[in-house]
């Protein structure tokens, strides 16, 4: 299996709510892919939480507008 198809499988299991011990306890897979697929979880879940409120606060600033 390539490395990148091992990444993409532990961040799979990340965001069905495995908590990060236990993707590297059930990983079988050299340690530093385990810590870079955690790390690109993470950074995806930032990029997602801050696109989230840009969006929420857009939709504040147009209701304020229309009302």
């Amino acid at each position: 299996m390539t490395e990148t198809n091992l990444k993409i499988q532990l961040k799979q299991l990340l965001k069905r709510g495995y908590s990060e011990i236990d993707v590297r306890n059930l990983a079988i897979a050299p340690k530093h892919l385990v810590e870079q697929a955690i790390a690109e979880f993470h950074a995806d879940q930032r990029i997602a939480d801050q696109t989230l409120r840009i969006q929420h606060n857009q939709a504040s600033f147009a209701m304020r507008l229309g009302g």
